[in-house]
């Protein structure tokens, strides 16, 4: 006789499936026992049954930090699956506030039947989205997630020691309401680190911000783009650090991160920019922000720069020795660009440069591979007159056949074209080595040959032109370009 037969014919087993699943809700509503649902299970062949067959069994998750994340991950995918198609809640208990994103990585891409989440213990909420008229359609409801990087400042954050109400986010949840549309759900945290990629799941958000708090944190990219592999949907990129330099990259660290719906990238105050641009494949990219990269100070050789064979194209020092307040830097950001240009192709339409530079090769290599962008806007910028000069049209047949003699007549005006041919906005702010000269000249050949060429059907012309706070541009320069701009031109 086996040991089960006994246990067969007590009172319980006589029970209806409907009332012990009604005992087994009770039972897994526990939260000193996650895995409530799986030992019933293991009872007997019957409590199986009942147990694997009904979703509501399931509908309580459970996670803590002190389970290896490997495991959690598990079990939040199963309770998710089984749970399935009715709602669920989660309960979270950490105490560090670093592992609640990895804890709940698992969940946002089945946030549409997420009904509450409780977190407990370095850091207390409760969120109930039942009372929002969220779009349950869409597998995850996060819209935007922001990280705050704290580094050291962080470790002091816990229950006992500040008020929620004097954290960076004293919510990690937040709720706008659109004047039209349903409402969006965003998630704020505050943390000593990015999360490491062991740690985490594939989370399907598509606006990412990650901002360096302190100067008591440095960039680790190693860090932040093994963090990125883990957004593989990310629409938005913005990441601010600080002008300084991190600990020195192991060469073979870096990995090459795919974003293939990445569209809008921002990088602010990081000496990181080539090691970031030369290590994300964006094929999707339409606008790029740069802003206050410029570093007075040198920058040491990246790792994965050193001791290349032969060395990349466009390493060696710029061949027209224009002036720069920020060569190390110039020459890092151009180098990212290239290498984020060769490798993505991407259809670049808005290209902002604010107090971020390029050394004049770059801004030429560039100019003659950005064929789709639209709007360009430098700020700040040291570049010199062959730049500008760079804007207005050139002979193709002459660079290409070296065909100088031939005459006026002989070269019909097709023969010409422009670099950026599909610019329509162009912003110069505060470039104090750009003469008036070189603007007036560079800009009214350039509109007078798109304005011919859009007349006739061939391309687009210049539909804006601001030239702001730049000591060599007069007024009487102003005068004579707005002679062929007119109202498209704005000048302070």
């Amino acid at each position: 006789m086996s040991s089960a037969r006994p246990f067969r014919n007590t009172p319980i087993c006589r029970l209806p499936p409907e009332l012990l699943i009604e005992i087994f809700v009770s039972c897994s509503d526990d939260p000193s026992d996650e895995l409530t649902p799986v030992v019933l299970g293991q009872v007997c062949r019957h409590w199986k049954e009942i147990t694997y067959l009904s979703p509501r069994i399931w509908q309580h998750i459970y996670l803590y930090e002190h389970h290896p994340a490997s495991i959690s991950h598990e079990q939040a995918v199963w309770w998710v699956y089984k749970s399935a198609p009715l709602p669920f809640d989660v309960r979270i208990e950490v105490q560090t506030i670093d592992m609640i994103l990895p804890l709940l990585s698992p969940i946002l891409s089945h946030m549409g039947r997420l009904q509450k989440c409780t977190i407990a213990g370095a850091h207390h909420e409760v969120f109930d989205l039942t009372i929002y008229d969220f779009d349950r359609t869409r597998g995850c409801l996060v819209d935007e997630l922001n990280v705050l990087v704290r580094g050291v400042s962080a470790l002091g954050l816990n229950a006992e020691s500040d008020s929620p109400d004097d954290r960076p986010y004293p919510n990690i949840f937040r709720v706008d309401k659109p004047s039209d549309g349903p409402p969006e759900l965003s998630m704020h945290l505050s943390v000593y680190a990015l999360p490491l990629m062991a740690a985490m799941k594939p989370i399907p958000i598509t606006s990412l911000c990650i901002t360096e708090f302190s100067l008591d944190v440095t960039t680790d990219v190693v860090r932040m783009l093994n963090f990125l592999s883990c957004t593989p949907w990310l629409e938005t990129l913005h990441f601010t650090g600080w002008p300084q330099e991190g600990e020195p990259i192991l060469p073979g660290h870096l990995r090459l991160v795919c974003l293939p719906r990445l569209r809008l990238l921002l990088l602010r105050s990081t000496c990181s920019v080539r090691a970031i641009l030369e290590h994300i494949d964006a094929p999707a990219l339409e606008e790029l922000y740069l802003e206050h990269t410029n570093v007075d100070f040198e920058l040491r050789t990246d790792p994965y720069v050193a001791e290349q064979t032969p060395p990349e194209e466009g390493e060696s020092d710029d061949e027209a020795h224009d002036f720069s307040q920020s060569p190390w830097s110039d020459h890092a950001t151009g180098m990212g660009l290239r290498a984020l240009l060769k490798r993505s192709r991407p259809p670049l339409q808005v290209l902002h440069m604010d107090y971020a530079d390029m050394r004049t090769k770059d801004f030429r290599w560039c100019f003659e591979r950005l064929e789709r962008l639209r709007e360009f806007r430098i700020v700040g910028s040291d570049m010199s007159d062959r730049v500008i000069g760079m804007l207005a049209p050139y002979r193709r047949r002459w660079l290409a056949f070296g065909l100088a003699h031939l005459k006026e007549a002989d070269d019909p005006r097709g023969s010409w074209a422009v670099r950026l041919p599909s610019l329509t906005k162009l912003a110069i702010w505060h470039c104090q080595r750009v003469t008036g000269e070189a603007l007036v000249q560079a800009l009214q050949e350039r509109v007078r040959f798109t304005d011919w060429a859009a007349e006739e059907g061939r391309g687009d012309t210049m539909e804006s032109v601001a030239i702001v706070g730049c000591s060599e541009f007069l007024i009487e320069h102003g005068q004579e370009l707005s002679q062929t701009l007119g109202d498209r031109l704005s000048v302070t």
